[in-house]
């Protein structure tokens, strides 16, 4: 200790450097006396040119203590824009300070020749849970409508048929614009019908959360676009289209419509009516090829149901090649902001149609040894007409506190005339009449408690009316009767009461509900002709629930753990008005659930899950006296309350590279059903007789899928891969038959390709080739391959013309190489470089083929469908933006 005080002591008397140093007190100002930021100053010695010590003032101004002492120095000062200057001390003292004033003169400005700098624009950008894609990146001017664009975008994937728009394999939540939520769940109505020059951006964002006070505490995961519409747009813009022509047989062919944009601080609308008879559905609802949309996907529980079908007019083709319509289409969305507090949301649709088609079913039975072959040529009018309004209130009771009141109705009639002529000789009448009233209402009560934690509680409502009459001339059961008539009513009530907490900590994430629901399903229905009652049904089902759910997400590193459950008390009730017979059943159902991600990279992850659950079967399943649904068929059933168990698993693998323009998507599952509804056929070449049947045997299901896409510079082009396999095995009875094992096998491969060329000139090309193979136990095989090819050049002599030929080629059967099917369109269009108006010149089905034929092959046999196309036509459109 004392040792090393004597040595503190010896530094001060002999190095009096380390205590005592030199301070320059520097104030750097312009000719004006204003102070210069930055100034750089350095010191060196006066007989040397290097610097030993360096300093930044950054307000021109401050006291700079040196490290050494110096007999004689230079100090310099330099800032940009402004000459250097220097300040000389000679005969320095150890301890002193040196006041410097120091005037920099400006330099004089420099003038330089214009630089024009021309850059591509970057085709996205990614920030946080966000990727803007610029929209001008992924056109190529021959994109009319925003959905055309949003299909090239990489990692996001639309269905052609019914509109739904996935990003990273998920289905999106809705399409905003500019940040409001205007479509809800029904975003095609934005996507098919917004001008992609209105959009300036569209925007992928993860993690979307349309509630504010749920931001960062619900589930992540969900995801969700939104259009970014171009600056200017504000007040009222849109656009009107009038394109007009010929068919083939002289009818003329129309596509008119027009759409209203309109913005202000405190309201935002969108407006669309439009009238077309070329096969395009500018809707969100598909009465062509019955595919749901995403809003009825997720109210499909709360639905009645359609005992007796319509008609569905399935093809491979797209709609606006198969699709013989005339439609008229309005729709009305609009949201009011009243106040800061305050904000009204309504949906208004009126929607009339008229799908035409003539059709051929031919099947070819092959059942227990038995070979007999049916054929069913219909000519069909389907006539749907829906007025449907929404009302959405939003109300800020609080600044932690929101109260929502959705309400919904719908009223849909469909009328279905047709015409059958059954195996050639036998020809029928008949005439299908549904209506379909629904109404939905919910309230929904957010309280955020913390920043972490949140509370809701919820109430919801719905009732749905469906009755249903279908007569058929003359009748199949009675010679002496002119007409056979089916009724049939569905009804259904549901009502639901839940509270919602929400929490998160700095990690994790949380949510626990508990609630009670009550389903009320009655059914009537009367089979009956002029000479008799033939047959009836008359059940009451109710259900009961009460439940709790939970599921907590684990984040530690690169890992996201997911366990979920779901606990039900679980009441059901069947009163078989007609026999006097009642079942009752009580379950207790446990549903667990695991979700497992691990994020390899900034672009890549890899997640599983498996789950267990036990569902309550359809009401359709529970009528137990035949009920007729066309001219061949009758359906009956044996109920039972049982439940059905089912385990799923999968694995998923996805790479979405934006930099490096790659993305791999690779997916596997597997699904097995233990307790189901199996079918006893009795098949004729007159009458089909269908009995479903409870038995806890097991169903199951495989499914593969691949998509992987990569740009290549060296070729410049984009190619695309996708591949899908399915192994489905399930069991049946056909025309008493034992209890048969099933499998069928599907298979499809599709390679696209798109040129990017910096000419005028470039190319698409997707070519895809399917494969299914359906075979039952102790019988033989049937299989069927068919491919198909779809060519596209892509003229563009000038930013202003763009000329479009398009093909495809079709072989169904590749054992029938006879049947092949060609189509050519073209398009010419003009863009002038105001873009305030255009025109263009459509030619579709120019080779003129008038039907089209498609083969699907079952466990029992080979179907042959044949259907009539939209005939040749041009179009002359004029467009008018405004």
């Amino acid at each position: 200790m004392y040792f090393i005080e004597f040595f503190s002591f010896s530094l001060l008397i002999f190095n009096p450097k380390a205590v005592y140093s030199q301070t320059l007190d520097i104030s750097v100002i312009d000719s004006y006396g204003v102070n210069i930021s930055p100034v750089i100053v350095t010191v060196s010695e006066f007989d040397s040119l290097r610097i030993r010590e360096f300093f930044e003032l950054e307000n021109g101004k401050g006291k700079i203590k040196l490290n050494s002492n110096y007999e004689n120095i230079v100090v310099n000062f330099k800032s940009y824009g402004y000459f250097n200057n220097s300040k000389i001390i000679k005969k320095n003292d150890p301890d002193s300070i040196y006041s410097l004033r120091v005037v920099l003169k400006e330099k004089p400005p420099i003038k330089l020749d214009d630089i024009i700098v021309i850059a591509k624009k970057k085709p996205f950008r990614i920030a946080k849970d966000t990727i803007s894609y610029n929209v001008s990146a992924y056109s190529d001017g021959s994109e009319r409508k925003i959905q055309e664009v949003i299909k090239k975008l990489p990692g996001v994937e639309v269905n052609e048929q019914s509109g739904e728009i996935k990003y990273k394999g998920k289905s999106i939540e809705t399409v905003t614009l500019d940040g409001d939520n205007l479509f809800g769940f029904n975003y095609t109505l934005g996507t098919k019908n917004i001008n992609a020059d209105m959009v300036e951006q569209v925007e992928a964002i993860d993690n979307y959360a349309e509630n504010p006070f749920l931001k960062g505490i619900e589930q992540g995961g969900k995801v969700s676009l939104n259009l970014k519409l171009k600056k200017g747009k504000l007040d009222i813009s849109g656009n009107l289209d009038f394109g007009s022509g010929w068919f083939d047989d002289g009818d003329q062919a129309l596509n008119v419509s027009s759409n209203i944009l309109g913005i202000t601080k405190t309201y935002k609308s969108f407006a669309t009516l439009s009238y077309n008879n070329v096969g395009v559905n500018q809707t969100p609802f598909d009465y062509f090829g019955f595919n749901y949309s995403l809003e009825q996907e997720k109210e499909k529980n709360f639905f009645a149901e359609k005992i007796i079908p319509e008609t569905r007019f399935s093809n491979l083709l797209e709609d606006r090649r198969a699709n013989i319509n005339t439609q008229f289409f309005g729709n009305y969305n609009a949201i009011f902001k009243l106040n800061p507090k305050l904000s009204i949301k309504t949906n208004l649709y009126y929607l009339q149609d008229r799908i035409t088609t003539n059709q051929l079913f031919q099947n070819d039975f092959q059942i227990n040894n038995d070979i007999f072959t049916t054929t069913d040529k219909t000519f069909i009018t389907k006539k749907p007409q829906q007025y449907r309004g929404d009302l959405e209130i939003k109300y800020n009771t609080s600044k932690t506190s929101l109260l929502e009141y959705n309400l919904r109705l719908r009223q849909e009639n469909i009328e279905t005339p047709s015409t059958v002529i059954q195996n050639q000789t036998d020809e029928f009448s008949t005439f299908l009449n549904t209506e379909d009233f629904y109404f939905k209402q919910d309230i929904l009560w957010t309280k955020k408690l913390s920043d972490k934690k949140a509370l809701q509680l919820s109430l919801f409502h719905s009732f749905n009316d469906l009755p249903q009459t279908f007569s058929i001339t003359p009748s199949l059961f009675d010679e002496n009767a002119l007409i056979d008539t089916q009724e049939s009513e569905f009804k259904r009530t549901f009502l639901e009461g839940k509270a919602t907490y929400l929490g998160s900590g700095k990690r994790d994430k949380y949510t626990f509900v508990l609630g009670a629901n009550f389903n009320e399903s009655p059914f009537l229905s009367r089979l009956f002709n002029s000479e008799e009652n033939i047959s009836e049904n008359n059940f009451d089902y109710t259900q009961n629930n009460i439940f709790n759910t939970g599921v907590y997400n684990f984040n530690r590193g690169k890992w996201q753990i997911s366990p979920s459950y779901s606990v039900r008390i679980l009441n059901q009730n069947l009163e078989q008005n007609i026999v006097n017979n009642e079942q009752t059943q009580n379950d207790f159902v446990f549903e667990p659930a695991l979700n497992l991600k691990y994020k390899l990279n900034s672009v890549s992850f890899l997640s599983g899950n498996l789950g267990y659950k036990q569902n309550t079967n359809a009401e359709q399943f529970f009528f137990l006296n035949q009920v007729l649904i066309n001219n061949r068929t009758t359906i009956s059933n044996l109920p039972t309350l049982e439940l059905q168990n089912s385990q799923r698993y999968s694995l998923l693998y996805f790479n979405n590279d934006l930099y490096n323009q790659f993305q791999l998507n690779a997916n596997v599952s597997y699904q097995k059903s233990t307790g189901n509804f199996f079918t006893n056929q009795n098949i004729t070449e007159n009458t089909t007789q269908i009995e479903y049947f409870f038995l806890p045997q097991d169903n199951s299901n495989w499914n593969m899928n691949m998509q992987i896409s990569k740009y290549i510079p060296f070729i410049e082009s984009t190619l695309k891969l996708t591949s899908n396999y399915t192994l489905s095995n399930f069991r049946n009875i056909v025309n008493n038959s034992d209890l048969r094992q099933n499998q069928n096998q599907f298979f499809s491969n599709s390679f696209f390709w798109k040129t990017a060329f910096e000419i005028p000139v470039n190319f698409e090309n997707t070519f895809t080739y399917q494969y299914s193979n359906s075979k039952s136990e102790n019988q033989s095989a049937f299989i069927n391959k068919s491919w198909q090819n779809t060519f596209k050049v892509i003229i563009k002599p000038t930013k202003k013309w763009f000329f479009i030929v398009s093909s495809d080629y079709y072989l169904p059967n590749t054992e029938q190489s006879d049947e092949q099917f060609f189509f050519l369109d073209a398009t010419l269009r003009h863009r002038p470089k105001s873009k305030k108006w255009g025109a263009s010149f459509t030619m579709r089905n120019i080779t003129n083929e008038n039907n089209f034929e498609q083969v699907q092959t079952s466990d029992i046999s080979t179907t042959i469908f044949r259907s009539n196309l939209l005939p040749r036509y041009f179009l002359l459109n004029l467009t008018w933006n405004f």
